[in-house]
């Protein structure tokens, strides 16, 4: 493994030093994720991952989910808690600093979802996105807290032209099980002086189930489901229906004000069949019987409207101010099958977010631009799943405001070398005040290469899962810190999560081949982790800190174009996690990952695509004891121009039927999918 690692580093440095005198220059790309200014990528300091809608046709995705799972340096795991939801719950996790550290934002803005569960990924569709931009490192003065690991912004598309998009994708594997029926459409367009944009998607999916021998467990003998055993077909992709709507609406008053108007619906509905617990309330409550099939129903909605202005005071000056409120809706029905026992809706929430932002920038002078920024956030979860009572189904309410402003300067000290500083101060009401700083530069080596560093500190404040959730899981209780009941006896004080990040980058292109070279090293204290304790009857979870976890890493991206029909792009990333108190390794974090992509051009209107992924070993436990399997998927495509109008595609994923450990990814096996794509 070390060996890969040596060996790509040696051989990027060869290409460096070979190249640094040559005249071509990169295509330009402009980024506005890392400094919320627009800019372009060659002097950002921070590690920026750019996916282009081409990119995303390419390997004919049709969610984020599917982007996202072939970006080897950010790892989609399962759900941070163990839920009798689907495992296919996904979270995202980038440079193995955990699913919580990762901020997901649509247009700039948070979502609101889940209480106790990460954004799920399935749920944006790839009609609606014009581009990802992926900052990895903490990026903390910019967005606060949440974003200790890392930013993904979804952009979507802009209605700068007249266009209409409408794309039919089916997908089966191999057992005709997990299929699934994609409609995706967007259009695109100007009135006078009106810009509209308008998308609309339904995604629905049929389940995947895998056997499973179970026997239930009680601590009573006498219990009358004391060791049943059976069969269950437990859902690991559950049947589901999501359907999106959207529309935006710009205007230009003047030349020098903008006013915008953005809407968004969500509806996603699911079920599946799961083991979890359940307990007896009659004719008394009775302690929990773990492995019981139950069935689970979610309906989701959630409702987004945001509004803008943005001033253009003179070419030096510009303001925006934005106001969103994002709302979600979450009912839960989760009952045993053949048990005496209760309707479970735990799992029901509400959960709202109401923003205000104001960003100014100011350029001062050729050399320094200014942004300031004044922002107030509240997040309000209301949920049965941190009543302290757990029979009943009555939703408590838990509220944390937000207020932060911030200041960076973007300087250009000369042509060849440029800085970004930057400063933050956060308020938030259920945790201490802090101020957090962030430092990088870029200095060109020749007219083809550059070398950056960047230093940023990340500050992430205790959710209010992990402070008061109180619900039962599939084998426990998961208790909030906060929370004192039963076998857990007192509360743990939950600090917020500190962490410093140090990055040194080399990067090049020649003649159509681009590269980088990236070291980075992360320290987080008291990253927050969900730890269990006891066994059996008693077993429960519960968040606590873990004093100081260290993070090494190397990360290779290469990419080439040898001409207009064929093209590549490589990535490696190793990790080396330690946990300083245990001197263990994190779990779920693979110490090494792999992609790459062949782009070939077969003739003049068909093309091809071969996507191989690896994922390497990784931990399962804390304690280092269960050690899973590395694999490697390789997944074929292709496509069609049938004309300027209509693109014909299909392909197969996971072409040699890869067995993939369940605990790490939901793998349906080999799966086929072909569909239809108009653009006008």
């Amino acid at each position: 493994m070390k060996k890969l690692v040596l060996s790509s580093i040696a051989s990027l440095v060869i290409v460096q030093s070979i190249s640094a005198n040559n005249e071509t220059k990169l295509e330009e790309v402009f980024v506005t994720t890392a400094t919320k200014t627009q800019k372009n990528i060659e002097g950002v300091s921070a590690s920026v991952i750019v996916i282009t809608q081409e990119d995303m046709e390419k390997i004919s995705a049709t969610t984020l989910k599917d982007v996202i799972t072939k970006i080897p340096s950010i790892n989609v795991q399962l759900g941070r808690f163990p839920h009798p939801s689907s495992p296919s719950k996904g979270s995202v996790s980038i440079r193995g600093v955990g699913p919580n550290g990762t901020l997901i934002l649509l247009d700039g803005k948070r979502l609101s979802g889940e209480t106790e569960q990460p954004y799920e990924l399935d749920r944006i569709p790839v009609s609606i996105i014009e581009r990802i931009e992926i900052v990895k490192g903490s990026m903390s003065t910019l967005y606060g807290s949440d974003a200790i690991g890392g930013v993904i912004n979804i952009i979507t598309k802009k209605a700068d032209h007249n266009s209409t998009t409408l794309d039919l994708k089916y997908g089966a594997n191999s057992h005709s099980q997990a299929r699934q029926k994609n409609i995706n459409f967007s259009t695109l367009g100007q009135i006078d002086t009106f810009r509209y944009k308008i998308f609309a998607s339904s995604i629905d999916t049929s389940s995947f189930k895998i056997n499973k021998n179970y026997t239930q467990n009680t601590p009573n003998p006498l219990h009358p489901q004391h060791n049943k055993s059976g069969v269950i077909g437990e859902t690991y992709l559950p049947e589901s229906t999501i359907n999106n709507l959207g529309f935006g609406l710009e205007k230009d008053i003047n030349d020098k004000i903008t006013l915008g108007l953005d809407f968004n619906y969500f509806d996603e509905k699911t079920k599946g069949t799961y083991l979890g617990q359940a307990a007896m309330t009659s004719p008394a409550p009775t302690p929990p019987v773990s492995n019981t099939p139950v069935k689970s129903e979610d309906k989701n909605k959630r409702f987004d409207v945001s509004t803008f202005l943005k001033y253009y005071i003179n070419d030096d000056l510009t303001t925006t101010l934005r106001l969103y409120e994002s709302n979600y809706k979450k009912r839960n029905e989760t009952s045993p099958i053949n048990f005496v026992g209760p309707v479970n809706k735990k799992f029901s929430a509400d959960v709202k977010i109401d923003d205000i932002e104001s960003i100014t920038s100011y350029s001062i002078n050729d050399s320094n631009l200014l942004t300031f920024g004044a922002n107030y956030r509240k997040e309000t979860r209301n949920s049965a799943a941190i009543n302290p009572d757990m029979s009943s189904s009555e939703f408590i309410k838990k509220t944390v405001e937000y207020k932060s402003i911030y200041l960076q300067d973007e300087i250009t000290v000369n042509d060849g070398l440029n800085a970004t500083l930057g400063a933050r101060y956060d308020d938030i009401s259920n945790a201490d005040s802090k101020v957090t700083v962030q430092a990088g530069v870029v200095q060109k080596l020749g007219e083809n290469t550059r070398v950056r560093a960047n230093y940023a500190q990340g500050y992430r404040a205790p959710d209010i899962a992990e402070l008061y959730v109180y619900s039962r899981y599939k084998d426990g209780f998961r208790y909030g810190a906060d929370v004192i009941d039963g076998p857990k006896s007192s509360a743990y004080e939950l600090k917020p999560e500190k962490s410093d990040t140090f990055e040194l980058a080399l990067a090049n292109n020649y003649n159509g081949f681009n590269s980088e070279l990236v070291l980075f090293r992360t320290l987080v204290k008291n990253k927050v982790d969900l730890v269990s304790y006891n066994t059996g009857a008693t077993k429960y979870y519960t968040s606590e800190n873990l004093e100081k976890v260290a993070i090494n890493g190397v990360e290779v991206n290469l990419d080439y174009k040898i001409n207009d029909s064929f093209d590549s792009g490589f990535n490696l990333t190793y990790l080396d996690t330690k946990d300083k108190s245990t001197n263990k390794e994190l779990s779920y974090t693979p110490s090494l990952s792999a992609s790459l992509n062949l782009n070939y051009k077969i003739i003049e209107d068909l093309s091809s695509n071969i996507a191989l992924r690896y994922i390497g070993k990784q931990y399962e436990d804390k304690q280092n004891n269960v050690k899973l399997d590395d694999y490697t998927l390789v997944d074929l495509g292709l496509s069609y121009d049938i004309n300027k109008t209509f693109t014909l595609y299909g392909g197969v994923d996971n072409i040699f039927n890869k067995k993939v450990d369940e605990r790490v990814d939901i793998n349906v096996g080999t799966y086929y999918f072909s569909g239809l794509r108009a653009k006008f």
